[in-house]
């Protein structure tokens, strides 16, 4: 089989099964919109110009609430808003049924809006999965990048005390007053003050008298009135002028 006869084949093939598509440019050019007719499906938000001031509040209004800080953060933001604006188209179309006359209660048994009831529902489950996904990794990215800054809000770092050469603080201040305590001294005194004390030592103290030196007495002291016969205080046994009052015991008796 030749090429020319393959071509003849595929395009006999074509006319024999009939073409669904629009064949003049105006039918074309009509299907190549069907996406946004409803706007359930187009690649962006379909925004009609009576709608332009509802979209911009909605819009800020929701940027408000989830408050995305960064570009990956306003990347979900961005679908969050995609997803509730297809929602709200699918509402206003299902409004719009009610137009149509003799409808049946249920749209999805009336032949005239079957159809457009189950894209509805098509976009309303996809738009429903995006809005979460989306809200979920948004939550996300946001936990991680506050929990951070509220524990650094908790626990400050101290800051360094500021120092100046008016008025320095801690080591500086007692190194600076050193300093100047040791050049007035060079100032009034000279070199010498630094070589001699300032004070002069003090002799030092004569050692306390130790008491092997003064041995205490060994005889007890006794008085004078003591009868000569009596018996010596000293327990000895024998009388008083036999022992202690004896005349030799007078002669060793020290000094008073």
């Amino acid at each position: 089989m030749t090429i020319d006869t393959a071509s003849e084949a595929a395009k006999a093939a074509t006319t024999t099964h009939g073409q669904t598509g629009p064949r003049t440019e105006a039918g074309k050019s009509k299907s190549s919109r069907n996406a946004i007719r409803s706007g359930l499906y187009a690649a962006r938000d379909f925004i009609r110009p009576e709608e332009e001031e509802e979209y911009a509040q909605t819009l800020i209004k929701l940027m408000d609430e989830l408050t995305p800080e960064n570009s990956v953060e306003q990347t979900f933001a961005t679908e969050i808003m995609g997803a509730t604006w297809r929602l709200r188209r699918c509402r206003l179309i299902e409004e719009n049924f009610s137009s149509i006359a003799d409808l049946n209660f249920d749209p999805m048994i009336d032949e005239r809006t079957e159809k457009q009831q189950k894209s509805v529902d098509r976009a309303r489950a996809q738009s429903h999965l995006i809005f979460r996904r989306s809200l979920d990794e948004l939550r996300k990215l946001q936990k991680v990048r506050i929990i951070p800054e509220q524990i650094a809000d908790q626990n400050p770092t101290p800051k360094p005390a500021p120092t100046s050469d008016a008025a320095p603080a801690g080591m500086d201040a007692l190194m600076n007053l050193a300093e100047s305590q040791l050049a007035q001294r060079f100032r009034e005194t000279g070199f010498d003050s630094f070589c001699k004390s300032a004070t002069p030592p003090t002799a030092p103290a004569p050692p306390a008298a130790s008491s092997f030196c003064n041995p205490a007495p060994t005889q007890p002291a006794v008085s004078k009135n003591i009868p000569r016969n009596a018996p010596c205080p000293c327990r000895s046994g024998a009388k008083y002028k036999k022992c202690c009052g004896g005349p030799a015991a007078q002669v060793l008796k020290p000094a008073a």
